[in-house]
């Protein structure tokens, strides 16, 4: 089951992180001065073509390099440029006469950009909000490069100080833009500081993936991206300076999304972090404080940070009627207290699921055809521990469980439908249901998608036959079989609940009757029980030749893990609590057991048998 569950999270995961990212929105403005400016953008802005961008300011033109064929020796004076060179991309204006020569139509985050300004035009802020970007400079060796860094709007630091931890570009030469809009050597760097929103021309002697005195690292390059699926996620700070620093990993509110086509605000994302600490012996998930310190983190030297969503602690939300998603969102600031910070997007979706009710629904899993109504609907496989067991035949309190030699562990297989019904199952098969065609009603013979196709759960042996194997086994397609073999009844069993499957508790009788071919008593080759008579023609009375077993089944989830473990995404792809169980059939007197139980959501399909 382990084996198999974890690949089938894999490919979930892996589904998911392909999904375009959205939404965790912050404002970056930049000042612009009358003629040529040199911007770094540190937000992907939420609409990048270039007409709609910079419509309604007095843009001259606006130059992004690109280098493709040479390095750049010297800094050219930006008057020189003309459009069409190779090595820049260049948008220009409606109305500018050369406009049919424009190359540049969009805008990308994390990058740098040359701008101008009409004549005559005054000082002004262009305010971009957009969704930060992770990227590090894409450096051409023994070269200047026009970049840009993620700077703190306040106390930033000096160029010799930033640069002291790379050898590219330690001592080497940086050029600014001046105010008369010229490039200017960086004649004292020890005094000399960069500026939030600004691009240089910084030299790189040899090859470089400097991208500041600290580097962030994520699982998804770009950002924190749950999902649905995901609990936990590694965050990755390195130290690049040459000297001891102290990080600071901050949470930020996330601004309102636009209005249009991003996923509505839920509220922030709330998260906890894995703490280890061998010395005082402490280890565990500890909520994210707003604030939080690493100190010190010598050169070299990386800060790992596991980080986990608590969905359990998002807040509740109802959405507005008509809206495209809905998503958690937050964002988190890295700084090294030296004036270099770096912003990082965070996003996840709830345990309820909302289907975009506008045009531009978000893409689904394959597993994930239909989102379920019920948070928690799908498949959860686990195991139950017994761990305590009355002794019937005993003479003292021979109804009250005691503990056993040793743990006794069996498989539980557990479904809950997109109405949150739950049944307790015996065995279950992962196949695909192909998908089907229809006519196309506006081109005669030609066939579009009716129903694509999709993963099923089967449970029932006569279907089958209906649907295809869902993986490769032996270059053969084979379904995926998940069974327990601690129960033996052939349909699954409705289990009656009190309380939201996850938090409170659900039972039911798992009945093998007296003639069922199951049924312990009975014996293929013994003539006593075939539980007919003499004459091997009527059935028997139950209790003649064997007896019904009922098996009384309880779960009794709880917030804590049972087994005081440290798990990410308990109360979320994770479950469990107390486990009971009561026989009557085997004894003459009821046999009572009891433990804990641990349950993993191994699939989201909410059907089974595909309805059929």
């Amino acid at each position: 089951m382990s084996r198999h569950t974890s690949r089938l999270l894999l490919t979930l995961a892996i589904c998911l992180a392909g999904l375009p990212a959205t939404g965790q929105w912050v404002t970056q403005t930049l000042p612009l001065q009358p003629g040529w400016n040199a911007v770094h953008l540190e937000v992907q802005p939420e609409l990048a073509d270039c007409d709609t961008l910079f419509a309604g300011l007095p843009i001259e033109s606006v130059w992004a390099w690109t280098p493709r064929l040479s390095t750049v020796q010297f800094i050219q004076d930006p008057n020189e440029l003309l459009p069409g060179q190779p090595d820049w991309l260049t948008h220009l204006p409606p109305d500018h006469a050369a406009r049919a020569t424009r190359n540049l139509f969009s805008i990308r985050g994390g990058r740098s950009y040359l701008i101008k300004l009409k004549t005559g035009a005054v000082a002004m802020n262009w305010t971009l909000r957009g969704r930060p970007v992770i990227r590090h400079p894409e450096w051409v060796a023994d070269s200047f490069n026009l970049v840009g860094f993620a700077i703190a709007p306040s106390g930033s630091p000096s160029f010799q100080s930033f640069f002291s931890g790379s050898a590219a570009h330690a001592r080497k030469p940086v050029y600014r833009l001046n105010a008369l809009g010229q490039w200017e050597l960086v004649s004292d760097p020890a005094s000399t500081a960069l500026a939030s929103g600004k691009a240089y021309w910084v030299y790189c002697q040899g090859q470089s993936t400097f991208a500041g005195p600290l580097q962030v690292e994520v699982e998804q390059s770009d950002g924190l991206n749950y999902g649905r699926i995901l609990t936990e996620q590694t965050l990755r700070i390195k130290n690049t300076s040459a000297s001891p620093a102290s990080f600071t990993v901050r949470q930020i509110v996330s601004q309102s999304p636009p209005s249009g086509g991003s996923p509505v605000l839920a509220g922030a994302v709330p998260l906890s972090y894995y703490r280890l600490n061998a010395a005082e012996n402490q280890f565990g998930w500890l909520p994210l404080a707003d604030t939080l310190q690493q100190s010190p983190v010598a050169p070299g030297r990386d800060w790992v940070l596991r980080l986990e969503v608590v969905r359990t602690a998002m807040a509740s939300f109802i959405p507005p009627a008509v809206h495209n998603g809905v998503l958690y969102q937050s964002l988190l600031e890295v700084s090294n207290g030296a004036g270099f910070r770096q912003l990082i997007p965070v996003s996840a979706e709830g345990l309820q699921d909302y289907p975009a009710s506008a045009a531009a629904a978000r893409p689904t899993l394959q597993d994930d055809p239909v989102p379920p109504s019920h948070p928690r609907a799908g498949l959860w496989v686990g195991s139950a521990t017994i761990g305590r067991v009355n002794q019937p035949s005993g003479i003292n309190n021979p109804e009250l469980p005691v503990a056993t030699a040793s743990p006794f562990q069996f498989r539980l297989i557990l479904h809950v439908d997109d109405s949150g019904k739950v049944r307790l199952l015996q065995k279950v098969l992962q196949m695909f249901k192909p998908g089907t065609l229809k006519p196309d009603p506006v081109t005669p013979g030609l066939n579009i998608v009716d129903q694509p196709g999709r993963l099923v759960l089967v449970t029932d042996d006569s279907l089958i036959s209906r649907f295809s194997g869902s993986t490769l086994r032996d270059g053969q397609l084979v379904a995926r079989r998940i069974s327990s073999p601690a129960f033996g009844f052939a349909k699954p069993v409705l289990f009656a609940g009190i309380g939201d499957f996850g938090a409170g508790k659900f039972s039911g009788d798992v009945r093998i009757d007296h003639d069922d071919p199951l049924n312990p008593f009975k014996h293929l080759y013994h003539p006593e029980h075939d539980n007919l008579d003499e004459r091997f023609e009527d059935k028997v009375a139950e209790g003649t030749e064997s007896f019904t077993v009922t098996r009384q089944v309880e779960l009794e989830f709880t917030a804590e893990d049972p087994d005081g473990l440290t798990t990410a995404g308990w109360g979320d792809n994770q479950l469990g609590g107390a486990y009971r169980e009561t026989v009557t059939g085997l004894h003459r007197k009821t046999i009572r057991a009891d433990g804990a139980f641990r349950l993993t959501h191994a699939s989201r399909i909410g059907i089974l048998n595909d309805g059929l």
